[in-house]
């Protein structure tokens, strides 16, 4: 499957527009925040 940069970069804006951010650090910032994502455990 092929998807273009051009693709992928309005991905994210939509992300970061429903975040509330405006970058990808911040995006993990509100990700971890929010709840949607946990810190990986060490087995």
């Amino acid at each position: 499957m092929f998807v273009t940069e051009a693709t992928v970069k309005t991905h994210l804006l939509h992300i970061f527009g429903k975040l509330g951010v405006n970058d990808r650090a911040a995006a993990v910032a509100a990700g971890y925040e929010t709840g949607l994502l946990k810190p990986a455990t060490d087995a």
